[in-house]
């Protein structure tokens, strides 16, 4: 993005720049804020209404003003990228023409000045969501629901979590390499090898993405766009090099002030920032891995496929389709959600709980995780042998009785199987 004799950019080139500069501030602001935990960032938004005004009127699309999927490939996300270019191209276009009559030199200072807002921005990002995979946030753990999950019924984004929450190698290793590059961007003279590191990364993420049709797909462009415009220079010296087999000098990073009091302006800004990041990511992550791997009852992850379900006193068999029979019981099935019990119905309707172990006594204690009412409701159960559990007890008024097959985890060979050096050794 800068070097150290910048050449006199052409009109179409300073056209360019300012539509670039001004698209990644206008997609930006706010909701990219991701890495300032302390903000809503829909509180210092001024893209509703004049987004869906401008997709009704030239897209004809209508919009649940409700329920907007702001960052999830929405008609809302794509609506707002067109109105940001839009917008872009128009003030390029104007800031162009003022700068025809002032004829004032700063186009290196603004090329900096992107150079600094992307370093920044895409450092921070690519740190937190390296950190949530480096601490099993973002994907999880392999779990009883992937495990039970027939893959034909995944989409393929579920694919891809699965995939990912397979092997903890893998997802930390993926996790590192962006909070590595993310730090190398921070700093000037490690931008290069950040952006490098961050540019295989993102590659790899965006091939994801559309491949299985991840919902965040253009998140991931966006950020892997913004790497090839902050490493531009970069590209151009190795393209010199490899290409045209010609010496080539490396791009130089500048700073946006220079001297001594702007030298000490930004090792004091710089300093607080990290710091403020340092605090931030630490308190947000703390309370993230306290609510996805706090876990009292692991012992208890297992997937209970009732075989002979009574209540009330009425044996009720399967396949009779009335919502009154429980089918599975599944506990800790979801690895983001732990400390809960799934009941999937004979209607496929699922009811999830929260519940508590006492050991002694043998109980579960259950309230509903997403209601209003938190009475809690009392199960005993007893483990027989062969992985047979009995369960009983008075719940939502009926009583009811229940003889269970179990399966866990070390059950499936998908999670009995780990990483083998030696095929044939036993």
């Amino acid at each position: 993005m800068s070097s150290l004799k910048p050449k006199p950019l052409t009109t179409i080139q300073k056209l360019i720049l300012r539509f670039v500069f001004l698209y990644f501030l206008l997609y930006i602001y706010p909701y990219g804020f991701e890495y300032i935990n302390e903000i809503d960032t829909n509180n210092f938004s001024f893209w509703k209404g004049i987004t869906i005004g401008f997709g009704e009127i030239f897209l004809g699309w209508e919009y649940n003003k409700d329920i907007l999927l702001n960052g999830l490939d929405s008609k809302y996300d794509f609506t707002r990228f067109l109105l940001v270019a839009v917008i872009s191209l128009i003030g390029a276009l104007i800031w162009v023409f003022i700068d025809s009559k002032i004829k004032k030199e700063y186009n290196n200072k603004l090329k900096i000045l992107l150079q600094t807002i992307l370093r920044y921005h895409i450092g921070l990002t690519l740190i937190l969501y390296g950190l949530s995979k480096v601490f099993l946030l973002q994907f999880g753990t392999m779990d009883i629901d992937s495990l039970e999950t027939p893959i034909g019924e995944h989409n393929g984004m579920n694919l891809v979590w699965a995939f990912m929450s397979y092997s903890k190698f893998y997802g930390i290793t993926a996790g590192l390499i962006e909070v590595v590059g993310g730090l190398l961007l921070l700093f000037r003279r490690t931008t290069s090898l950040g952006a490098f590191l961050l540019l295989i990364a993102m590659t790899n993420v965006v091939l994801m993405d559309i491949g299985y049709d991840v919902i965040v797909k253009m998140f991931a462009i966006h950020l892997l766009i913004m790497i090839v415009v902050l490493m531009w220079d970069d590209l151009k010296q190795l393209y010199v090099f490899f290409l045209r087999n010609r010496p080539s000098t490396a791009a130089i990073y500048m700073p946006l002030f220079e001297g001594s009091k702007s030298r000490n302006i930004r090792y004091i800004t710089k300093g607080a920032l990290l710091l403020y990041v340092f605090v931030s990511f630490s308190l947000d992550l703390t309370e993230r891995i306290e609510q996805q791997h706090s876990n009292h009852y692991e012992n208890f992850t297992s997937s209970h496929d009732i075989e002979i379900f009574v209540k009330n006193g009425d044996t009720i068999p399967k396949n009779k389709i009335n919502g009154n029979r429980w089918n599975v019981i599944r506990i800790n099935d979801l690895s983001y959600l732990p400390e809960t019990l799934m009941v999937l119905n004979e209607d496929n309707t699922t009811d999830r709980y929260k519940f508590t172990a006492d050991t002694l006594t043998k109980k579960l204690h259950l309230t509903d995780l997403y209601g209003d009412d938190q009475t809690s409701h009392e199960l005993t159960y007893k483990a027989l042998e062969n992985k047979v559990y009995i369960y009983q007890g008075i719940f939502k008024g009926d009583s009811l009785w229940m003889k269970t097959s179990t399966k866990t985890l070390n059950d499936y060979r998908l999670t009995r199987n780990r990483i083998r050096w030696i095929r044939d050794l036993e």
